[in-house]
């Protein structure tokens, strides 16, 4: 390999030394390069760098020696009298600094205070600040001179007895610095990733039979005989469940039913009145796929779930895991290098390649050299193959989105070239558990459940395993897999090299998946029955998928944390993609958790909000709750070694190890922590990340200790989320910043939570108040309201629906105001009044002058369909890896690219959530129809030709349909024998035909696919259709694209010629501002969840055409031949089950008919309450902040660890806070070897060396700072304590 020439601190280097040295300092990041080095191994690479060092040193320093002498500016005297002058200002300087350090360390030990809600958190025993600041450790003061971050007290075999605070002296353990490997680890060996799926399924005539209370076995099968034995049931029998939980009452029983055609036993345990719901049995199984880790890009390994479908929807879709072993360290391929303990280790991640449209598996590379393990490698399209009913071809990446163009995804850093280092490190450390565990903190009296794939009893990382149990089919107890080990590992770990947060914690492992990675949600249910029944307090859930409508599952839940069971699960690895929340991470009640990594940047694969229950009618809620390091963590192997793992299933059990540790540190305030508070002090001290917004980050980021001063001081109340509402705060509050309020505009919707503190049950008791600022403008806003009737478990919602009043129709500024809230509960044990709380939730908004209708543009959301319930395929059918189309089809959601290209346009943009019956045409100059699965009222195709020719555009983006192609992607499951069928194409075609045919517009079943160039852009055409009508006097764009219909069912390509895929209309009417017509037949160009190219430069020339009549030179001069009309278009699917999903067609006696047109949305007004609030500085700001008890917490006492030498003595607390600061203040002096009569002379010493520091700074600050060597260099950084931290 020719080495290229670099630029090296600010030179260009040509020396073939200087080349080769600068060659070996990166042959730990590319193997061409080593090979270059010609070195053989991460010890030789050190050596040779440090040798090649020292001679370019020792050269450079002869040549500056000639170059002196030569010029005769050496000369003995001045060399002296300099010499000396050296020494002595470097004396003097270096006395100044040791004085100086003397001076800062004796006023930290007069002005330390216990308070830690300040920001700080002193530890005791070394001096150490923990400073709150950039989440840095800063060494203020102290012994260590490297500077190095404490390290985690060892807790593998360690004591822990709890001692009183009069009793004798207590010994804390010393935070000792950690040291490093002296080689490299990342520089040698290869890496290996963790690719998991999940996939699920309906099991075959077996049913999950719901009943509305807890029975016995008996009793629960007199019901089901008495509901089956009178239907025509062929044969039915309870399926046996052998697990712990089968000699205690429950509340399910699966039950497998043969019956012919009429479901006439289905209904008749419907219809039993002790039955609560009958839903099918899902299988769910996981794939493990090991890959190596150096092939790959480690940001764009994130696999999505491979799912079977069913109209039911599956239950639970997988999290995706990237491990890096412990054994990544240098090593032979058959030996295993454990970490010490007590050391760290840092490690490289593998040539990060920015270029995120690239997702490669190990498996499948290009031709560079790579290997495609015996199968062709395809750098286009990859080919049918006609075996099975989807393409055979490599996922499309999600990765295409500019994430780096958005102004709202910034982090508020400055990036500049570097190498990319991933640094492994105890991520207890990281989050400061160690501080709870100086005081005694650990985990003790804490029951945490695991539900995952097992753990082994034997395993040396945990002593205190309470209890196994085992709800699958095999007969083992162990884990055949690792990740349930690993969860558990990060949770309750006692490994010196891989410590969990709560070593003391009472680990119960509940064994849900089988060694072939496949479990049943009755297995959940059984096991969820039994973590009730033993009263575990924190649970975690490791995986979760997108289907919020399983009521079993997501019922079993809310019983859940309505025993106090704290949940807490992975929000999911869709992301980048926004509407991508996994449930049950999105429920209110339960903890979701995103990731990020070791920089505080939101991880790529952590799934991003909103919620999407609400729509179309409303609005998503704000998730995740809290974010925190899922990337690279280090957790526990089966070996009893240690690994890292990535995902936001890793991030999961770190929070569930801090929720515990958190709870064993206030279990002496007896029932004061639920789900609810619990929930709330994490989002109270979360720390806000810059930059993201909140659909990102939730709250923000952990912040273990400030939480646990929350939880000290909490008292039960009611909280909101978000705890305030600034539409003009950007980037938190995207999207609401991203366009202000104006008079005629649909009612900005902010869905905020409800977490109740108080109670498990509880109530809005009065409707919300709200409250303008008459001074700041506030009357100009009308509020309605829509919330929770019954607050369980634990939460509910508040919908607040924002528009501008009549009166501020011209008017421009910022109005302000707030909303109160009163919560009420049940008095608990002992109370005779109910538990009260009143909340407030400021509010802000900008508003401007009603903008013209040429700039307004509506989203119709009504006529979106999605999963769940039922099977709507991708628009894109490459994309065979995940073939659901789940994230609404929102603006915010996956069309979040295009919202913001609009509006960065100048157009504003609002969204449609009810029948076109529901909105004045005069406002807006362009509709958009998006990607649409719903059919249309008669009412609606009358009322949308009418507003046509009053002068509304139309502006339709289409999809595939073809009645065979949906056949031919039908799932065929080998394990339950079942076919599942789609509801309907990419779009509804028929309905959109029907739509259309007043203007003589209709689209074809045909399914085309390629690229094309359209005004010299290129352009991608993603499996669409074509343009059957169309007038003769519209304009025509057409194209040669690959018919892909023809791909699927016959297995063959064939190049269909001049296909119409884009029309252009001016409509006609008497009127003579009648609106105008736009029709293509692909929508992937503006979804982001399969864009690969994207269109949004002609959706601009599209929109001037609408709003203005002006055809862009870039349509006419490309028009193409009218379009022939033909008598076939797409018709309706036989036997479809659209009706079961739609909300405007229903099945009435076998026929298929048309609903009631349903009434138009009505918002009451509340009637506002002013208040005279002058403020204009107000800082509404402010965060969750919740009420603390009046009287101080109880002190938790201190416990006496065992940890290698040496040990810091401190006096014992003799009771009151003065004698605890003066014992404090004393304890400093004597480790200072000061005392309080010559504490006055080190003072002034101090200030005059910091004046002799003062004066030589400021003679010698204009002169050019000479070369020091190293050694000086180490030890000047660690008098000043400017080492870094890792």
């Amino acid at each position: 390999m020719k080495p290229h020439s670099r630029w090296k601190k600010g030179k260009h280097v040509e020396d073939a030394s200087d080349v080769k040295e600068h060659f070996i300092k990166d042959c730990s990041f590319d193997e061409p390069y080593a090979v270059f080095c010609g070195v053989a191994s991460c010890e030789e690479k050190i050596i040779e760098n440090n040798e090649l060092s020292r001679t370019r040193e020792k050269r450079e320093r002869t040549d500056k020696r000639k170059s002196n002498n030569r010029h005769g500016i050496r000369k003995t005297s001045n060399y002296c009298r300099n010499r000396y002058s050296n020494i002595f200002r470097s004396a003097i300087k270096m006395v100044s600094l040791i004085l100086l350090s003397v001076l800062v360390k004796s006023i930290a030990a007069f002005g330390e205070s216990a308070e830690l809600d300040k920001g700080r958190v002193d530890i005791l025993d070394e001096g150490l600040t923990v400073s709150h600041e950039n989440d840095v450790v800063l060494p203020i003061v102290g012994r260590r001179l490297s500077g190095s971050p404490p390290k985690a007290p060892s807790l593998d075999g360690a004591s822990f007895t709890t001692s009183s605070l009069d009793a004798a002296p207590s010994t804390t353990p010393p935070l000792k610095a950690t040291t490093s490997l002296p080689i490299d680890p990342s520089c040698c060996g290869d890496k290996e990733k963790l690719k998991v799926h999940y996939s699920s399924s309906i099991v075959e005539n077996e049913y999950i039979v719901a009943f509305n209370g807890y029975y016995r076995q008996e009793a629960r099968k007199r019901f089901i005989a008495a509901a089956l034995n009178e239907s025509n049931v062929v044969r039915w029998e309870i399926v046996p469940r052998n697990n712990p939980a089968m000699n205690y009452p429950s509340d399910f029983d699966v039950v497998q039913i043969q019956e012919f055609g009429n479901k006439e036993g289905l209904e008749a345990l419907k219809d039993h009145p002790a039955v609560k719901r009958v839903t099918p049995q899902r299988m769910v199984i996981r794939h493990l796929h090991f890959v190596n880790d150096t092939q790959e890009n480690i940001w764009n390994d994130v696999s999505f779930a491979n799912v079977s479908l069913s109209e039911n929807a599956p239950k639970m879709v997988g999290l995706d895991l990237e491990p890096r072993e412990e054994n990544d360290l240098p090593q032979d391929d058959d030996e295993e290098v454990k970490l010490d303990e007590g050391e760290e280790y840092e490690g490289l991640l593998p040539n990060v390649n920015n270029n995120y449209g690239d997702e490669e598996s190990a498996d499948n590379q290009d031709e560079s050299g790579a290997d495609c393990h015996g199968s062709p490698c395809h750098n286009g399209n990859p080919p049918y193959n006609a075996d099975t009913g989807w393409p055979a071809s490599r996922p499309l990446s999600r990765a295409s989105l500019t994430l780096g163009t958005a102004f709202w995804q910034t982090t508020g850093r400055h990036s500049s070239r570097r190498l990319l280092r991933a640094i492994p490190r105890q991520i207890t450390s990281t989050l400061q558990a160690d501080v709870l565990w100086s005081m005694g903190i650990t985990g003790a009296g804490v029951k945490v459940a695991v539900f995952d794939t097992g753990l082994s009893k034997s395993h040396p990382h945990f002593k205190k395993i309470k209890e196994r149990t085992n709800w699958t089919n095999e007969k083992t107890l162990d884990d055949g897999l690792g990740h349930g080990t690993f969860v558990a590992g990060v949770i309750a770990s006692s490994g010196k090299a891989c410590l969990g947060f709560a070593p003391d914690a009472e680990l119960h492992v509940y064994r849900v998946f089988t060694n072939n990675q496949v479990s049943y949600t009755s297995w959940f249910l059984d096991a969820f029955n039994y973590a009730i029944l033993k009263k575990v307090d924190v649970l975690n859930l490791s995986i979760g998928g997108p289907d919020f409508m399983d009521h079993p599952f997501v019922d079993k839940v809310w019983e859940l944390t309505a025993n106090r069971v704290i949940m807490v699960s992975a929000i999911g690895n869709d992301g980048p993609l926004y509407g991508t929340l996994n449930n049950p991470a999105d429920q209110m009640d339960v903890i979701g958790v995103g990731g990020i990594n070791f920089e505080d940047q939101i991880a790529r694969f952590s799934s991003r909000g909103m919620t999407t229950w609400e729509l179309p009618q409303g609005y998503g809620r704000v998730k995740p709750d809290i974010v925190t390091y899922g990337s690279l963590v280090q957790g526990s192997s089966m070996e009893g070694k240690c690994r890292q793992l990535s995902g936001t299933s890793v991030a999961s059990p770190v929070v569930a190890g801090a929720v515990t540790l958190l709870a064993s540190g206030v279990l002496h305030r007896g029932g004061i922590i639920n789900p609810a508070s619990m929930k709330q002090a994490l989002m109270a001290s979360a720390r806000r990340l810059p930059g993201v917004n909140m659909f990102e980050q939730g709250h923000g980021k952990l912040d273990l200790v400030k939480a646990y001063q929350v939880l000290s001081k909490y008292k039960p109340q009611a909280s909101l989320s978000p705890p305030y509402i600034d539409l003009s705060e950007c980037q938190y509050m995207w999207p609401y910043c991203s366009q202000p309020l104006y008079h005629g505009a649909m009612p900005t919707i902010v869905n905020v939570t409800i977490l109740n503190g108080m109670g498990v049950s509880g109530r809005i008791v009065d409707p919300p108040v709200w409250h303008p600022y008459t001074p700041q403008f506030g009357h100009h806003l009308s509020v309605a309201f829509t919330y929770s009737e019954v607050l369980w478990p634990w939460s509910g919602h508040l919908a607040v629906w924002i528009t501008v009043a009549d009166g501020a129709k011209d008017w421009e500024g910022t109005a302000r105001g707030h909303i109160s809230v009163t919560i009420e509960s049940p008095p608990e044990e002992g109370e005779t009044q109910p538990r009260v709380s009143q909340v407030k939730l400021p509010l802000k908004a900008k508003l401007i002058t009603v903008p013209p209708r040429h700039k307004r543009v509506l989203w119709d959301q009504f006529h979106n369909l999605r999963y769940p319930p039922g099977y709507f395929p991708r628009d894109n059918l490459r994309m065979t890896n995940d073939p659901l189309d789940w994230n609404a089809d929102h603006i915010h959601t996956n069309f979040k690219d295009m919202y913001q290209h609009l509006r960065n346009s100048g157009y504003y943009v609002e969204v449609l959530g009810s029948p076109f019956t529901c909105f004045d045409a005069s406002n807006y100059g362009t509709l958009m129809i998006v990607d649409p699965e719903e059919e249309y009222f008669p009412e609606e195709v009358t009322k949308l030709r009418q507003d046509v020719e009053a002068g509304l555009s139309v502006m339709v983006f289409a999809d595939w349909y073809n009645v065979s192609v949906m056949k031919k992607v039908k799932f065929y499951d080998e394990n339950t024998k079942q076919l599942w069928m789609p509801v309907t194409g990419g779009s509804n075609i028929p309905a959109l035909n029907y739509l259309l045919a007043s203007w003589g517009v209709a689209l074809s079943d045909g399914v085309y696919e390629g690229d094309f160039t359209l005004g010299e852009r290129d352009m991608h055409y993603a499996t669409g259709s074509s343009l059957a009508h169309f007038p003769a006097h519209g304009t025509v764009l057409r194209t040669s694209l690959q018919d892909h219909a023809r791909e699927m069912l016959e297995a063959e390509t064939q190049t269909v010629p001049d296909v119409p895929i884009l029309g252009l209309l001016q409509t006609q009417s008497e009127d003579t501002d009648a609106g105008r017509l736009v029709v293509y037949g692909d929508s992937n160009c503006l979804d982001n969840s399969h864009l690969q190219k994207d269109c949004f430069w002609m959706l601009d020339a599209l929109l001037e055409f609408t709003m203005s009549g002006h055809i862009p030179n870039v349509f006419s001069s490309n028009a193409g031949a009218p379009v022939t009309p033909t008598a076939d278009l797409p018709a309706k699917m036989e036997n479809s089950n659209l009706h079961k999903h739609s909300k405007v067609v229903e099945h009435t006696l076998g026929m298929e008919q048309m609903r009631p047109l349903p009434p138009c949305p009505t918002l009451t007004v509340v009637t506002p309450q002013p208040l005279n609030v002058s403020n204009k500085s107000l800082n509404i700001h402010v965060g969750l902040k919740l009420l603390s008890q009046p009287e101080m917490v109880a002190p938790v006492a201190a416990a006496v660890v065992k940890m290698e030498p040496p040990h810091v003595q401190m006096p014992a607390h003799r009771g009151g806070d003065n004698h605890h600061d003066h014992a404090h203040n004393q304890g400093w002096l004597n480790w200072l070897g000061l005392s309080e009569e010559n504490l006055p002379v080190v003072i002034f010493l101090s200030v005059i060396a910091l004046t002799l520091l003062s004066w030589y700074w400021y003679r010698h600050r204009h002169r050019p700072k000479r070369r020091r060597n190293k050694l000086r260099k180490v030890v000047m950084a660690a008098i000043n304590g400017r080492l870094p931290s890792v």
